[in-house]
């Protein structure tokens, strides 16, 4: 029964990332801090890398974890270049965090386009 329940917890935190946010923004009002947003974008990104994967996953099959991790290091490593041309003394975490910040814009627009790529296919399937 156990099993169970957390089976079902972790799928549902997988597949539906912005309940993380919100149970966070919920339990830090409650206690009477004020998190910001910042801070909850930088959380959620981790379990949007996991449910965009497992979104596209179920739809595309095999392959979608590869192409999600080259496409991740490219950004990053371009991202690596730009600012050492910018800055010539750049600091690796002020990057990682604008890299981190712009993989939450990124993810959230590839979560919502196959959550409606899935909705479209399922009900063409059901209506074929």
């Amino acid at each position: 029964m156990i099993g169970l329940f957390l089976s079902i917890l972790v799928g549902s935190i997988a597949i539906f990332p912005f309940v993380v946010s919100l149970i966070l923004v919920v339990f830090h009002r409650s206690v009477g801090r004020k998190m910001t947003m910042k801070k909850i974008a930088d959380i959620t990104t981790a379990f949007l890398f996991l449910s965009v994967y497992m979104i596209a996953h179920s739809l595309f099959v095999d392959g979608v974890g590869y192409v999600l991790s080259i496409v991740s290091i490219v950004i990053v490593l371009v991202f690596a270049i730009l600012e050492r041309r910018r800055v010539k003394d750049f600091h690796i975490i002020h990057l990682l965090r604008k890299v981190w910040r712009l993989f939450f814009i990124l993810l959230m627009i590839a979560y919502f386009s196959l959550i409606i790529i899935g909705l479209v296919l399922t009900i063409y399937t059901q209506l074929a």
